[in-house]
């Protein structure tokens, strides 16, 4: 309590006098509550994409985002990835290469989990590999594939309807999340 008082002596005047029991009254005012979620914000609506660029995506909140995104809840993730590519070559698990099922590990944890999971490949549409469908299919989540531009569409629409929707949306091109240069 005396470093309160201290802490406050230098906001004072010369005739104004702060005894213990003001601060009191002062600092007693408010109710004291057990714990509080400083980042739950129920208010606020769903985040949605409003422009998709090949650097990254312009959000419904302002915030310009490099890279990839995962939404869930409404809320907007940085996902760390490129588009597939063909440059393993091999077909449709070589545009995958190096993509496993943990890039999709956060919807184990998301609740409610999505109906549905809007996958945006990127430019172009591009098939996931049998292992990713059938993880997703796992956690009891639709998957449906398209690009980012239609997915991002989509998932804007959907969201508008009140569905629990998920979208792992791909830049456009490779981009680097943290500089928002290529790669």
């Amino acid at each position: 309590m005396s470093r309160l008082i201290h802490s406050l002596r230098p906001l004072a005047s010369s005739s104004t006098r702060l005894t213990p029991q003001s601060v009191r009254t002062l600092t007693s005012t408010a109710p004291r509550l057990s714990l509080q979620n400083l980042f739950d914000t129920p208010d606020l609506p769903p985040l949605s994409v409003s422009k998709l660029t090949p650097k990254g995506f312009h959000l419904s909140d302002g915030l310009v985002v490099p890279g990839g995104l995962i939404f869930a809840g409404g809320r907007a993730l940085l996902w760390d990835v490129d588009p597939p590519n063909d440059g393993a070559g091999g077909g449709i698990e070589g545009y995958w290469k190096g993509w496993r099922e943990e890039r999709f590990r956060v919807f184990e944890t998301v609740v409610p989990r999505p109906e549905i999971l809007l996958l945006g490949t990127g430019e172009r549409v591009v098939p996931a590999p049998k292992a990713i469908r059938e993880y997703i299919s796992s956690l009891g989540i639709q998957l449906d594939v398209m690009d980012s531009r239609n997915a991002a569409s989509t998932y804007n629409l959907l969201t508008e309807e009140g569905r629990t929707i998920g979208a792992a949306l791909c830049p456009l091109k490779p981009v680097d999340p943290r500089t928002g240069g290529p790669r």
